[in-house]
Formats: structure tokens, sequence, C-alpha cells
């Protein structure tokens, strides 16, 4: 009887046990199962908190860069920091040459805002610019030619070149709304194309001396090609920062897949000088409010 007894209690603990482990297993599944759903809805998020918090690094970078240019044009009786009359692209073409080539130091505008009025050319690279190591390499050798086209920034180039450099005379030359004007925003481009291939001495794209062109083709001003620089680094845009300080969030994506024209409609309607007196092929921000050059065009 006892026998029968302790069987049957045997039996039992082993069927539960059995049951258990079963139970257990689902459970585990169904933890599993909640965790993968979880991190599903929740990797997209985090991804695009990353992407928020790295474009707020970028417009601050932009904002002290705008105040230190400030500073610049207030010592320097209102001019920007111009380019030097030799361009840096003829340096880089001849380090691409070969390796007897002997290019002239960096003449390219920020480099004369070091060490005066800037010391850490970290400020220069965007950190979603994924050649933005180049600039941060750089800092104790920002004389070399080749760091013209490291950095994540460019400056406005119609600013500092129409009209003989003119304009970058902003105290003489000023704009009807600054607010409006484009000064610096992200340069790219981001990846390696036919139209700006890698370049050997500069490990990425060529970044046209850290300038901003208004269109892509020949630079009058310097006599060199301009390669395409347009990215959409920012949440399918880029930063740019007006002449009055102010940083805004500018889309790009319908302007990449776009033909570059002549004239905007809109553009002209803001009294955009390429649009209506100029006629050259240019890039489009006014659908932001935002315009290479917002007042009278100095003679050539």
């Amino acid at each position: 009887m006892l026998d029968k007894a302790w069987t049957s209690s045997v039996h039992n603990i082993r069927s539960v046990a059995g049951q258990r482990r079963g139970s257990t297993l689902i459970e585990l599944m169904v933890v599993i199962a909640i965790i993968a759903l979880l991190i599903s809805v929740l990797l997209p998020s985090l991804r695009r908190s990353l992407s928020l918090a790295s474009a707020t690094v970028c417009q601050y970078n932009l904002k002290e860069m705008g105040t230190t240019i400030r500073m610049y044009r207030y010592e320097n009786d209102g001019w920007l920091p111009v380019v030097d009359p030799q361009p840096e692209a003829s340096a880089v073409a001849s380090v691409d040459a070969g390796p007897d080539a002997k290019p002239d130091k960096n003449t390219a505008w920020f480099t004369k805002l070091f060490p005066t009025y800037l010391q850490d050319a970290a400020i220069l690279a965007c950190p979603d610019d994924p050649y933005g190591y180049r600039m941060n390499e750089a800092r104790n050798r920002l004389l070399d030619p080749l760091v013209a086209n490291y950095p994540s920034y460019g400056i406005n180039s119609f600013l500092l070149n129409f009209g003989g450099g003119m304009l970058a005379d902003l105290d003489r030359y000023r704009p009807e709304r600054p607010a409006e004007t484009i000064l610096m925003c992200d340069l790219g481009p981001d990846e390696i194309n036919y139209d700006n291939p890698r370049s050997v001495a500069t490990r990425g794209p060529l970044r046209n001396s850290s300038l901003v062109m208004w269109g892509d083709g020949f630079d009058p001003f310097s006599g060199f090609a301009s390669r395409p620089w347009v990215t959409s680094r920012h949440d399918h845009g880029i930063n740019a920062l007006s002449l009055s300080g102010a940083v805004r969030h500018v889309k790009t994506d319908a302007m990449l897949r776009t033909p570059i024209r002549r004239y905007y409609a809109n553009c002209a309607a803001g009294n955009c000088p390429l649009c209506k007196k100029l006629g050259w092929f240019h890039y489009s921000f006014a659908r932001d409010r935002l315009f290479w050059w917002t007042g009278p065009t100095p003679k050539r």
C-alpha cells in the first residue's frame, strides 16, 4: 500500500516538474518575443534621438563659427576672412599629380581665424560627417594645403569672391536681409561618386577648398571646376547659418533629385541676383528663405 502511494507521488511530482519545465520554456519564449518587439519599436526612436543630438552639436558648431567670424569682422574693418589670391585647389591638384609636387601652404579662409579667434579645429568637424575625422586629425597642421578640403562646413563663396572680393567687405556692401543671407552651411559630399571621386591625397572627396558654391561646374572666380557639395546628412537636409547668426534646418532631398537651374520663380521673388541679374546656374534655398545674396551687386 505504501509502495503504491510512494510510486503515485513520485509520478505526480515528475508530471508537475515536466509541466513546469514546459511552462518555463514557453514563458522564456514569450519574454524573448516581448524584448524583440520592444527593441524593434524603440530602435528607430533611439536612432532618431542620436541623429537629433548630432544635429544639435552641428548647429552649435555653426553658431560658434558665426560668433568667431563676427569677432574677426569687428577687428578687421568689417571684412570676412577672405581667401588669398593663390587658389588652394591648384595645390591639391599638384599633390595628386605625384610625389615630387611641392604645394603651397593652405590659404583657406578658416586658417585666418587661428589661433587668435578660434583655438580648436574640432569645431569644423560635424559629428555626422563620415569624413569629419580628417579635420580632427589635422588640428596641429592647419597650414597643410590638403586641410582646405577637410572641414565639414563651408563659407558662402559668393560673399568672398563676387565683385573681385568686394562683397566680403560687409560693412560697406551690406545685405538687405542678413537673416536670409547664407554665411555657412554643412559641406559635402558625404559619398564618393563619379562627379567627386576619392582623392588619394585627401583620403576622401574634395570639397571646393571649404567654399560653398552656388552651383556645380566652372567657378569664374578661381578658374577651377567646382564639385557637387550638397548633402543630406541631417534628417534629409543640412544646417545653414545666416549672416544674422541664426541657424536653421534646410531640406535638400528634393534639391538633390532635380536638375540645377538658372531661374526659380520663388528665388527671383526674393530678389536673388543670380536669378534676376546674373543668370548663373545655382542651387535655390528660397523655400527656406535663404539666398546667396540679398543686396545690390557691385560691378565686377
